[in-house]
Formats: C-alpha cells, structure tokens, sequence
C-alpha cells in the first residue's frame, strides 16, 4: 500500500509539471498549481503540518506549505485525484491553444461578410499583393472558422477554388476542430466536397473533439451522396466518437440502408474487407454494444441483424442474448449450425 500511494503521488506531482528531488519538491505558484492545489485540498487527502520533521516532508507550494507523506490517504483515491488534474490540465493546454490561434486571425468583416456573400469583388480585394501574405489569417474571433470553411459551408465553389489554388491549409480547424470537408456538408450540392478531396493532401478522417469525422456526419445527416464520395476516396470506418461509435454503429443507430450499401458495395473486391467489417461490427461503444447488438435492439426491424450476421464471427457472441427475439435467434441457428 505505501509503494501504490508513493507511485500515485509522484504521478500527481508529475501531472502538476513540478521538479522533484529525492526529498524535496519545490513548486511554483502559477495559476495552474493552484488548480491542482485547491483540487487536492477539496478532496481532504492531505493532513497538513507545521511541525514535521522535514526529512518526512514534501515542499508542494510556492509557500511551502508542507505535506507529510506518512498523512496520504489509500492509493485509490489519489489515483482520482490525479486523473481530475488530468483533466483539467488538458482543459487548460486546449484553451491556450484556442487563444494562441484566436491571436494569429485577423477579424475583418468586410472580408469575412464578402466571404459570405459570394462577393466576387473580395477575391479581387485579396488577390492584391499586399493583401496576399494575410491570406492565410482571416478569420472569426469566436469561431475560429478561417476563409475556407466559411466559402466551404456556404456553398462558394468559386470561393473554395479560389483559396485551394493560393496554397492554403486544406485541413485548418476551428475551435470545435472541424475543417472545411466537414463543413461543406451544409452545402446543396457535391461539387465542392468533390474539389477538396481530390485535393492529395485533404485529411478525410481529422475528428472534431466530440470525435466525430466527416464520414460520421454524412451518416447523421443523411447526406448520402457526400457519404459515397468519402467511401470512395477511403474515409475510414472504425474511428470513434465521444460515445465510442464508429461509422457502422451510427449507420445503425440512425437506420441507413442505402449507406450500409454503399460500403458492401465499395468493399466487395477488397481485400481484407470481409475481416474489416467484422472488425467494425465487434467493436463496442462505451456502453459496451456492437453493431450486432444495436440491430437487435431494433426489433421487429430485422435488416441490419440480418445484413450483420455474415460479419459476425459466433465465437465472439453469446447466442443465448438474443433467444427473447426468436426470429433472430432462428437466423443464428440456421447460418452457424
């Protein structure tokens, strides 16, 4: 028990980003120790002491506020500790990077709104060479959205080809990481996703931080000729998001036949496609649920438990989940035994 509270201490002081010394540790007082201290004192783990001896202590603060590694509380807890300060120091480095980049845009409106609407008349104001070299750097202050995923979500072909062929950033993210491809879903048309995928350094599979891909979003909306084009340009499947679905459970949950033909369609010469599609069928969420097992809950809806079982692999499943639908349990019955 001591080793495992040692270890879990050092790895909180580790995630603080403080120096340690074999006895000592001498922490600054920034805005981030702070965090952690308050965290760690909201959670009563530590018993402070003035009168300790100070080969048994520890200096934490800029204060020197002493802590007695004899006082700890069971491994456990710091443990959970440690992982709130995780947390919140990722929080922190993602808002420092937001406001790194919100430094870098310049907010003109007048371009921005031109952007918006399809005002030819802009293009010629940035094409000006004085103008070009800050090209790269207009943008919305509160969005971090820049030229391209503005002309790419309001649908301006020639806005997009006008930006592509001065050389800018294709997969740039805003603040919600979502790019131009993502975007563009908004548009009427392909003509535009068309354009940027064919573009060799375009990122199909760049995840927003809900971890949602454009081949996800093409799936929720239902935007299925935008999702065919992904396919064929080989968007990948398996990522997931925030709940831990990949593209097949979404496919599922939101009932997309004509999608679920597409990749059997796309994926029938192949090779390997038979064992990536029972990758992505036994993949769980983060509720612990197949593809399988989503289509089972959609009954008396038997098309994609049907569609499902030849990417099934039986020693993976326990058959006896699902005798409460005999339907499906007779389709089991009949393909494996």
């Amino acid at each position: 028990m001591i080793n495992e509270t040692n270890d879990a201490f050092n790895l909180l002081l580790e995630l603080s980003s403080r120096s340690s010394t074999s006895t000592n540790v001498q922490a600054g007082g920034d805005q981030s120790g702070d965090s952690v201290l308050n965290l760690v004192k909201s959670k009563s783990i530590f018993h402070w002491s003035k009168n300790k001896q100070q080969d048994n202590t520890d200096c934490y603060s800029s204060d020197s506020l002493k802590v007695n590694i004899g006082d700890l509380a069971d491994a456990e807890e710091l443990k959970k500790i440690a992982q709130i300060v995780r947390i919140e120091q990722e929080k922190n480095d993602f808002s420092s990077s937001i406001k790194q980049k919100s430094q870098n845009l310049i907010e003109d409106f007048h371009i921005l709104n031109g952007f918006r609407l399809h005002s030819k008349e802009i293009l010629t104001i940035l094409s000006q060479k004085e103008i070009l070299p800050y090209l790269f750097n207009y943008g919305e202050q509160n969005t971090g959205r820049k030229l391209l995923s503005i002309a790419a979500e309001t649908g301006w072909y020639e806005g997009v080809l006008f930006l592509l062929n001065r050389g800018v950033n294709i997969n740039e993210t805003d603040h919600e990481n979502r790019t131009a491809l993502i975007d563009c879903l908004t548009s009427t048309d392909t003509t535009i996703m068309i354009a940027l995928v064919k573009k060799s350094e375009c990122n199909l599979n760049i995840q927003t931080l809900t971890g949602h891909t454009a081949t996800h979003y093409a799936v929720m909306m239902n935007k299925i000729p935008f999702f065919e084009i992904l396919i064929k340009f080989g968007a990948r499947l398996d990522l997931q998001n925030d709940k831990g679905e990949n593209v097949l459970h979404q496919i599922i949950k939101y009932k997309r036949k004509q999608c679920w033909k597409i990749i059997k369609h796309f994926n029938k010469y192949q090779l390997y496609s038979t064992i990536y599609l029972k990758h992505l069928n036994h993949t769980e969420t983060y509720e612990y649920k197949t593809c399988l097992i989503l289509a089972f809950e959609q009954r008396p809806n038997i098309y994609f438990f049907k569609e499902l079982l030849p990417y099934t692999d039986i020693k993976l499943i326990n058959i006896e989940l699902f005798q409460s639908w005999s339907k499906a349990y007779k389709l089991i019955r009949n393909l494996f035994f």
